[in-house]
């Protein structure tokens, strides 16, 4: 719980810098920050929709979520190496489950894609994992407009 409280203080920062956001994208592997993002941003900006995102082929939390609760992953996808998980854990599920509005999966074509936009943006290197959050963004909005 202390590590899951401390990862959410990411979501202060965020708020701090910009309270005027509709959406919140947070990769997940072990789910740690997810939790501790969406629970911080429902106590303090429950308006504010927390959207998890997750590589297709290490898709943890998205199977919990479909089983009811945490299951073992038959195999898992080390493109997003970062967020590779096999098992969400148990603590980190239940808050995911209660907290998050939503979730989206990308494959590795769309991790790439992101890769590329932050390196021709902002011309900021980004690990596979580390682009999970845009690449997960620019899914959610091409599906939602």
């Amino acid at each position: 719980p202390m590590v899951i409280a401390g990862q959410g203080t990411l979501a202060l920062e965020l708020l701090q810098q910009d309270a005027h956001i509709d959406r919140v994208f947070v990769p997940v592997g072990g789910g740690g920050l997810a939790a501790g993002v969406a629970v911080l941003i429902k106590q303090l900006m429950p308006q504010i929709k927390v959207i998890a995102v997750e590589a297709e082929d290490s898709a943890c939390l998205k199977a919990a979520l479909d089983a009811g609760h945490p299951v073992d992953l038959p195999r898992v996808g080390l493109f997003a190496e970062g967020v590779a998980v096999k098992r969400i854990g148990d603590e980190t599920f239940r808050l995911c489950q209660e907290y998050l509005d939503d979730i989206v999966t990308v494959d590795s074509d769309a991790i790439c894609a992101a890769m590329k936009d932050l390196f021709e943006d902002v011309r900021a290197v980004a690990e596979h994992s580390g682009a999970l959050g845009l690449a997960g963004m620019k899914k959610y909005i091409a599906q939602h407009n």
